[in-house]
């Protein structure tokens, strides 16, 4: 028998799915419970959307966590590590933390430095959690790659320079998983409903002001609809009032990460021919006015990760145009979602290595009961052995999974 520090019990060939089912639903009504409190911290990065947000995804994924359990085919036990990711502070801690708690022994997380002025308030108040598995680590990186090296897994999100670097400090038996990002482009085809197109990007790159890494960083628009799209972007984003974190509904505030703010900024003025609506930059306060730039040709642009209010617009006259930018070197390596609105000739679904969400952005189709991610490298994948296997990820999934299993590709799970 095996007890994890949850309580959570291991007897016979699975886990106790009726204990995990009331540690779960325990955990998700605490969360509500005091729901005011974690988003009143949550707002001190995020805006107060995107904080509601990610309270009901948090609770989302305890409500099927006990369904989640009921897949587990994995091996139980011992330590599992997470860097944690500078955004979404409640949402991972409850998916890097919580979650394989069910079914390990140790659950020890590290707080981004970016963050850490959050996060630890937070923990704070979770401290309260019942039965928590969780233990938060405010330590160095280098101290932390100490406790990694006894682990089960680790995981790691953030930049994948930095994932290579840990990579080589770590016992090589021992699994890594890698979380980054891609550019999550979204299509619009010539049978697209031009307006759910225009009001679907707006809210998804205005998400929390920009700063997700599931935000759209590019719209691939086809000829006959590009004005129509153009248009309807410029004039939603300019309807949407600079406000604080704080206020409720789509609004542009402050950017809460210095470093991202002054590469937006960046790429906004290097940029500064091609802006068609925006671009105003206020560093004193780290404010960029919700900005799209125009690129007249598709292949020549592949955008960095944003993070932040700007939108990059591209016209395509042939699906071919599109299957080629997603083979590209450069999007294959970062392979992660594409939305495609109403154009019948790109409904795979993986496009060179994205997700297809369909007529849904990758907000929209993200469930963190499902594996996330697409098959780019330095999207999501798991590194072992000297192996490395690009694949979409679940920690309950891939907990004691080989490296080179991959199941089926299958479309998106959408919540």
């Amino acid at each position: 028998m095996h007890a994890a520090s949850s309580g959570t019990r291991v007897t016979g060939p699975g886990l106790d799915l009726d204990h995990i089912g009331l540690l779960c639903s325990t955990w998700a009504e605490w969360l509500l419970d005091r729901s005011e409190e974690l988003i009143g911290v949550l707002t001190g990065m995020a805006t107060r959307d995107s904080a509601v947000a990610e309270l009901d995804s948090a609770v989302h994924v305890l409500r099927g966590g006990r369904e989640e359990a009921a897949r587990f085919a994995g091996r139980a036990g011992g330590r599992v590590c997470t860097f944690l990711p500078s955004n979404n502070v409640l949402y991972s801690y409850v998916l890097f933390g919580l979650m394989p708690g069910l079914w390990s022994d140790e659950v020890l997380l590290r707080p981004s430095a970016r963050t850490r002025d959050v996060v630890l308030p937070l923990q704070e108040l979770l401290r309260d959690l019942p039965h928590s598995p969780v233990a938060l680590m405010d330590v160095s990186q280098r101290n932390f790659v100490e406790l990694c090296r006894t682990a089960e897994m680790v995981v790691f999100t953030g930049r994948y320079e930095n994932l290579l670097r840990i990579r080589e400090s770590i016992p090589a038996g021992i699994p890594v998983l890698g979380f980054g990002s891609g550019p999550n482009p979204v299509v619009a085809g010539p049978r697209a409903d031009v307006p759910e197109v225009v009001r679907a990007t707006v809210e998804a790159r205005l998400f929390n002001g920009g700063q997700d890494c599931l935000c759209p960083d590019l719209l691939i628009a086809h000829t006959s609809v590009y004005q129509e799209i153009a248009e309807g972007l410029s004039a939603a984003f300019g309807r949407v009032p600079r406000a604080p974190r704080e206020q409720p509904g789509l609004v542009s505030p402050a950017l809460f990460y210095a470093d991202a703010f002054d590469a937006a900024a960046e790429f906004v003025e290097s940029h500064r021919a091609k802006v068609r609506s925006g671009g105003q930059v206020d560093p004193h306060s780290r404010w960029l006015e919700p900005t799209v730039l125009e690129f007249p040709r598709l292949a020549e642009i592949h955008p960095p990760e944003l993070f932040s209010p700007v939108l990059c617009l591209a016209g395509y006259s042939e699906p071919s145009e599109v299957r080629a930018w997603l083979e590209s070197g450069t999007e294959r390596a970062r392979g992660m979602y594409v939305s495609v609105y109403g154009e019948p000739a790109l409904s795979d679904p993986v496009l060179g290595t994205s997700v297809n969400c369909g007529a849904h952005t990758a907000l929209d189709a993200e469930d963190g009961n499902q594996p996330f991610g697409g098959y780019g490298e330095r999207a999501s994948a798991r590194w072992q052995n000297g192996e490395v296997v690009a694949r979409p990820l679940l920690l309950s999934r891939e907990a004691g999974r080989r490296p080179a299993e991959e199941p089926s590709r299958t479309s998106v799970a959408v919540r």
